[in-house]
């Protein structure tokens, strides 16, 4: 054990990624991420950002720019890193490669069409913007001689040209109900679903909330939309209220994070937006429902055209979502409008 003291997680975890490719490591991966999780909480191991592999001087740069320049939200940032290492990994870059490696467009047309063969049209734009802005910026700091940005295209999308797919209220209560809340991770998976359609909250402000944002005394939930960043203050109902206190009475293990929600195993740390997702598209099975996709999301939209089919407002709707503009809460009209088609009666043919 000493021999590993004060090594890398990340990298001893890209390290065995590397030795055990192509004979079915990710079986093992799973055990061996919480293996070395509890030896980074111990101290033994130090602990990088996870994923983040290609630190490449020019993407640190990159990110220092997005964030103090553009003045983009961590989220967001996120995503244009998460493209541009992935892009890397594409021209066969090694980690901790020291410099960008030499690559034209026909590489860049390439990459774009092998992630567009498993994106939708939509998340192709997004896609082709991240590698845009890092190419703008690589011309733009002198490290290529030629501005690629201005040759990718993304494909033309209309604002509410698709609708997001939402549920009926009642099978919203059925994947709520489907929690076995006798089971270990019940009273916690019971809490967090009950959060998502109460409030239509987004996957990481569930897994965020931490213990003194909520106001047990004003009865009251502090939330911070991952969006807009804006302070978000929502009335703490007794049924949210029940599930979280019925959650924490089941919460005895120690743990120095602050969140509400963390992993019932060690190392004992705070849920990620995919922990979340799992939850739920995990008890959208275990209620029957058979959908193409799922995801938090999915009850965020259900819950935004359940409030529109009740006769809240567009502005009442979007201060509960966290919405920056009015815009971005247009959508679930349309959602609404269509299913008023849908149950409409049958005009009778009118002879004269």
């Amino acid at each position: 054990m000493h021999q590993l003291q004060g090594a890398d997680g990340q990298e001893l975890l890209a390290t065995y990624r590397d030795y055990c490719r192509g004979q079915g490591y990710w079986r093992r991966e799973s055990g061996l991420k919480l293996y070395i999780g509890a030896l980074e909480e111990a101290g033994i191991l130090s602990s990088s950002t996870p994923g983040n592999f290609l630190l490449f001087h020019e993407i640190e740069q990159y990110r220092d720019f997005l964030k103090n320049q553009r003045g983009l939200a961590e989220k967001t940032i996120h995503r244009h890193i998460y493209w541009i290492e992935k892009f890397f990994r594409f021209l066969g870059c090694q980690e901790h490669r020291s410099s960008v490696p030499t690559f034209g467009i026909g590489q860049v047309d390439r990459f774009i069409e092998q992630e567009a063969e498993r994106l939708g049209r939509t998340s192709q734009g997004p896609l082709a913007g991240c590698l845009r802005s890092f190419l703008r910026f690589l011309y733009q700091s002198g490290k290529l001689a030629t501005d690629l940005s201005v040759l990718i295209t993304s494909p033309r999308c209309y604002k509410l040209e698709s609708l997001p797919r939402v549920l009926d209220w009642d099978e919203v209560q059925k994947i709520v109900n489907s929690v076995h809340r006798s089971t270990r991770n019940g009273p916690q998976y019971y809490a967090i679903l009950v959060l998502l359609t109460t409030y239509g909250l987004r996957a990481g402000e569930v897994a965020q909330l931490k213990l003194e944002d909520i106001d047990w005394r004003r009865k009251a939930i502090h939330i911070v939309p991952r969006k807009s960043g804006k302070d978000l203050y929502l009335p703490l109902t007794p049924g949210v209220a029940q599930a979280i206190l019925d959650y924490l009475r089941h919460r005895r293990f120690p743990s120095k994070y602050r969140q509400v929600f963390l992993l019932t195993r060690a190392p004992w740390r705070s849920l990620t937006r995919q922990n979340i997702a799992y939850v739920v598209n995990r008890h959208i099975e275990l209620a029957g429902l058979e959908l193409p996709r799922g995801g938090p999301h999915l009850l965020r939209h259900s819950f935004a055209t359940h409030l529109i089919r009740k006769g809240a407002s567009l502005k009442q709707i979007g201060d509960l979502l966290g919405h920056r503009r009015l815009e971005s809460t247009h959508i679930y009209t349309k959602t609404a409008t269509e299913h008023l088609r849908e149950v409409a009666l049958e005009v009778p043919e009118v002879r004269w």
